[in-house]
């Protein structure tokens, strides 16, 4: 028999376990590399991607990070061209999708309820990307949209395009949301400052600011939360930051010469 043939049969065949093995029982018995095996096998046809999957996760990390990356830096992997670059790169915008779909009637009543359905907005997303959620008086989401991308220490955020976004809504509760892709959860300097005066500002509509979240990875930061300000986005049904209703629990400092 031809050796090359041999190979492409054992390669063919151990495509179709993989495939046979994700359809009989999902995908939790997976390992990473193999998740990254199966979508590869769609993308390169008589080639054994074992190795290939290895290799990315060695040079990414993780499957997240795989699954995340720009497609400029998944060709940099030999073996990886447009089609396979093109493929991965489909999962997170398909994942943000779903996740967005899912919920498509939302009540945020908790900051922990909040920072989940922001993390899936958010998801894959290697910019910051600052998110406005508006909803109603029974914490229905009316409407969500970006206002920013960019580090907010670096570009202005825009107060006015705020309000006018939360009265054209007709909301009387706001979420202010942002990601913190270096992983680094606790705010700023500036996101401190943003979320004191958009709280100084909505009273003057009679729109409440309920939080301003951030998240990262598997946490998030809840300016509202009054039990713990850094808190794990997967966490007991029954634990106090999920009991917190929303609601920003500071006084804003008005005095003007302060500093």
């Amino acid at each position: 028999m031809d050796k090359n043939n041999s190979s492409s049969n054992i390669h063919a065949g151990h495509r179709t376990r993989l495939r046979e093995r994700f359809f009989q029982s999902g995908l939790d018995s997976f390992a990473d590399h193999e998740v990254l095996e199966l979508i590869l096998s769609y993308a390169i046809a008589r080639k054994d991607t074992n190795e290939l999957a290895h290799r990315l996760l060695d040079y990414f990390g993780s499957l997240f990070a795989v699954l995340s990356a720009e497609k400029e830096e998944l060709c940099k992997i030999p073996g990886i061209g447009e089609i396979s670059a093109s493929l991965l790169c489909l999962f997170a915008p398909v994942a943000r999708r779903l996740f967005t779909q899912q919920h498509e009637e939302t009540f945020l009543t908790t900051s922990v309820q909040a920072a989940r359905y922001i993390s899936s907005l958010l998801f894959g997303r290697k910019t910051e990307c600052l998110y406005l959620i508006c909803m109603d008086s029974s914490y229905r989401v009316l409407h969500k949209c970006i206002v920013m991308e960019g580090s907010i220490d670096a570009v202005p955020v825009s107060t006015r395009e705020i309000v006018a976004i939360a009265l054209r809504h007709n909301a009387t509760r706001l979420i202010l949301a942002h990601n913190h892709p270096s992983g680094n959860i606790l705010p700023s300097r500036q996101d401190i400052i943003i979320t004191q005066n958009l709280v100084e500002i909505l009273s003057g509509v009679e729109i409440q600011l309920n939080d301003h979240i951030i998240v990262s990875e598997n946490q998030y930061y809840s300016f509202a939360d009054k039990h713990s300000h850094i808190n794990p986005l997967v966490i007991p049904a029954y634990s106090s930051a999920a009991e917190n209703h929303l609601g920003i629990n500071y006084t804003v400092n008005t005095d003007k010469k302060s500093n």
